[in-house]
């Protein structure tokens, strides 16, 4: 499509004239102007792209190369809308879009800041598009050769089986939203290094950080519900290297966030904050770099396809140039930065509490930064590609779970100048005993291992000291109160997860049509499939089918309905599973499959040359010859065994033509029905050797012969998973609602910072109500002799 290429290429310019133009306002200062036109023509020149990318989703364009892969006819518009994210180019072009997005507000609220950090932040939009323009979403689709005799094809392939799922239409938005708000920090870092000052920036970049911490977070939260909903393993996480790639920048910015904290009510960490800001914008650009090259294929389910050459080459001048940039410039100004202010603190401090749980921070996100690039280390001592394990990331976590929730339980009980240990210990006492009582009741309900019910413990007791602090402040000052809901919702989450994960019960259960079979406490009975079935079974082709369960109990019964199908729209099958899930408040039952569904028959068999007769059980077969239709090998080819078969219970013989077809899902037999209501299918077949294997089923007073579906479940156990789920709603509204606080308190920071007046809010104009008398009102002397007050007093 010419006119989505040249709308990227516009962007490209515009977005380098917006950076030149920036850079250079200093000088005069008339070009502050055109330099922020420049960046609205580029922020249209973006929506433009992705008004086109979803018109051609949706017009059905298979004649571009994006459209043809990701799309289809049979997709509903809101999925065909969903694909202009699904691949590379659709993900890349969602990135631009919302950095242009906050580009816009960034403009209008950086104030002082705006030529530095617009500079900064205008070339990462200029680079985004520079990307694009290779790796471009409107590039056609390559015409084969033969070419076919209906060219462009009239359908697409359409979207991963995975993707078509309704979180895929909220995921990548929101998480995205996250990946490109962390651009702002990192140039309001940049920005500062550069001008030397970073108290205005550090009041400026707080709201910002508050922002990219929560959504980042937030759509890492949603990821963990699509894995759980979605793959059929019953878990949220799975330490993917490619879903760490997106975790330790927002443990890194939450450290940061955290830093800022400090600095701004005790003038601490002022050297380490730019650095910890500008940091998960390039670890970003690393964990991209990490699963768009294709780098973690042969170890990460999650990577994408290679990236176009120069598209790469791209990417890799972001990742260092961002990096050397930004040690350059730390590494500069480290000596001219203001030293920390002296520490006031006695005892037990918040200041001592966030300072460890920065270092906490600091050390989970490293871990996981060596964790997920362990393939390319290994790779590097010439070992082969192998990622790490699960167990190492929960083991090793472990301590720091711990610390971690001892310091957020304490942190909001904790005065800035310090509290002796007794005043604490007053201060923690009710909600350590609920925590204890929480442990109590989880070890009556059954849930018994020692370290794992210890952290529980301590998890809990950070719920309720926040949840104590919040019912403090909440008559008072509710604006306060984000940074402890944030603090509630995640230690909710993380206790669900803990008891989601280490308390579940699993179970293989192999269901036989026809017959009950008793697991979990339930009976189970497998009552049919939704979709078309063929016999006999391979499982099925249609992509909307649902295999009916039922499941009882002494009482209570209720269907459940995983779906199961093979998807042959790709070179290879893929069997595709989405478990069912039944929620309790206590507990989640969730259904899945550990292999496919299979038919299941013991039929009665005679192996047969060309012209031979033989018999089995009653019947009598001959062989009467081979017949073929179709080309050989291609699909459609039909290979026929013509017989006779006759039974003494018939009045005549029969003459049958039974045969395997090859279909797109390999051969498939095809049965004729006899008089008798049994079925003649070709089993194996050589005809070289002129040879057939004949098989009998559904034969009457056999019942071994008839057909029936196994279906092999793997069944869990999920206790309290209902916390998972009410954890982050939490947390993002803590986040918001921080960021709403600290968005207003930046023009009373900005001028303590800069030591200019304090704004004074101007009073509205409140109209009268009713009417008034339009004579003017004499002032009414008071009972005293003395005169009114002048108006100048």
């Amino acid at each position: 499509m010419l006119a989505g290429s040249i709308t990227v290429w516009i962007g490209v310019f515009f977005a380098l004239a917006s950076m030149v133009l920036y850079g250079l306002s200093g000088k005069r200062l008339s070009w502050l102007r055109w330099a922020r036109g420049a960046f609205v023509g580029a922020f249209l020149a973006i929506v433009g792209a992705e008004a086109l990318l979803i018109y051609a989703l949706l017009a059905g364009r298979y004649d571009l190369q994006y459209v043809f892969s990701f799309s289809e006819q049979s997709l509903t518009p809101l999925f065909k809308v969903a694909s202009a994210w699904a691949g590379q180019e659709g993900s890349f072009l969602l990135w631009a879009l919302w950095t242009g997005i906050y580009g816009m507000f960034l403009m209008r609220t950086a104030g002082g800041y705006e030529r530095w950090v617009m500079t900064f932040y205008s070339g990462v939009v200029l680079l985004l598009m520079s990307i694009l323009a290779f790796q471009s979403p409107f590039a056609p689709l390559p015409k084969p050769d033969p070419a076919p005799a209906v060219w462009p094809p009239q359908d697409g392939f359409g979207l991963n089986p995975v993707l078509e799922n309704p979180w895929m239409k909220i995921h990548p938005p929101i998480i995205f939203a996250g990946f490109a708000a962390l651009a702002v920090p990192f140039a309001y870092a940049l920005a500062a290094l550069w001008r030397n000052e970073y108290h205005e920036f550090a009041v400026r970049v707080r709201p910002w950080a508050i922002y990219a911490t929560t959504m980042l977070g937030f759509g890492l939260a949603l990821g963990g519900y699509w894995a759980y909903e979605t793959l059929g393993w019953g878990g949220f996480w799975a330490w993917d290297p490619v879903e760490n790639s997106s975790y330790f920048p927002w443990l890194f910015m939450a450290a940061g966030l955290h830093g800022l904290m400090l600095q701004i009510n005790r003038g601490r960490m002022v050297r380490w904050n730019p650095l910890l800001l500008a940091l998960p914008f390039i670890l970003f650009l690393y964990g991209t770099f990490l699963t768009r090259s294709g780098a973690l294929a042969e170890v990460s389910v999650h990577s994408f396809v290679n990236m176009e050459t120069n598209a790469l080459k791209i990417l890799m001048g972001m990742l260092v140039g961002s990096g050397l940039l930004t040690l350059g410039l730390w590494g500069w100004r480290y000596r001219q930065m203001p030293l920390p202010a002296r520490d006031m603190t006695t005892g037990f401090s918040r200041e001592a509490a966030v300072r460890w749980g920065i270092i906490l921070l600091t050390i989970s996100a490293l871990i996981s930064l060596i964790g997920t690039s362990w393939p390319l280390i290994t790779k590097a001592f010439g070992k082969q590609m192998e990622a790490l394990k699960p167990e190492f990331y929960n083991q090793v976590h472990i301590p720091w779970i711990v610390m971690t929730a001892i310091v957020l339980a304490a942190a909001p009980m904790l005065t800035w100048r310090g509290m002796s240990l007794d005043q604490i210990l007053e201060r923690l006492t009710k909600s350590w005993l609920a925590a204890v009582a929480t442990g109590f009741v989880l070890f009556f309900l059954g849930f018994r291992e020692p370290i794992t019910l210890l952290i529980c413990t301590l998890v809990a007791f950070t719920a309720y000291a926040n949840a104590g602090a919040i019912g403090r402040r909440f008559r008072t000052s509710r604006l306060t109160l984000g940074g402890f809901l944030t603090h509630m919702g995640l230690a909710i989450a993380i206790l669900g997860l803990i008891l989601s994960y280490s308390y579940e019960r699993k179970e293989r259960v192999v269901i036989l049509q026809g017959q009950d079979t008793f697991a979990m406490g339930y009976k189970w009975r497998y009552l049919g499939m939704t979709g078309n079935e063929k016999f006999p079974g391979d499982p099925l082709a249609d992509k909307f089918n649902r295999v009916r369960i039922e499941i009882a109990s002494h009482n209570e019964k209720f269907i459940v309905e995983p779906r199961f199908y093979q998807d042959q729209r790709r070179e290879t099958g893929n069997n595709v599973v989405w478990p069912a899930i039944i929620r309790w408040w206590d507990h989640d039952l969730y259904v899945s499959f550990f292999a496919p569904p299979q038919v299941d028959a013991s039929p009665l068999t005679l192996t047969l040359h060309e012209k031979e007769k033989g018999a089995v059980d009653k019947y009598t077969i001959e062989f009467l010859g081979f017949q073929t239709e179709g080309a050989m090998g291609g699909e459609g080819f039909r290979a026929i065994a013509k017989a006779r078969v006759s039974h003494p219970d018939w009045k005549q013989p029969v003459e049958v033509e039974p045969f395997r077809i090859v279909t797109g899902g390999g051969v498939v037999p095809i049965p004729v029905p006899l008089p008798d209501g049994a079925q003649i299918l070709v089993g194996r077949m050589d005809v070289n050797r002129r040879l057939v294997e004949f098989q009998l089923v559904m034969v009457p007073g056999k019942p071994e012969t008839a057909p029936r579906w196994v279906i092999p479940l793997e069944v869990y156990y999920k206790p309290f998973t209902i916390l998972v789920w009410l954890g982050p709603p939490l947390t993002v509204l803590g986040g918001l609602l921080a960021v709403v606080r600290r968005a207003r308190d930046v023009k009373y920071g900005v001028a303590r910072a800069t030591l200019e007046p304090f704004p004074t809010p101007q009073p509205k104009a409140v109209k009268p109500r009713g009417r008034t008398s339009r004579r003017p009102t004499k002032p009414v002397a008071a009972h005293t002799a003395e005169k009114p007050a002048s108006p100048e007093v």
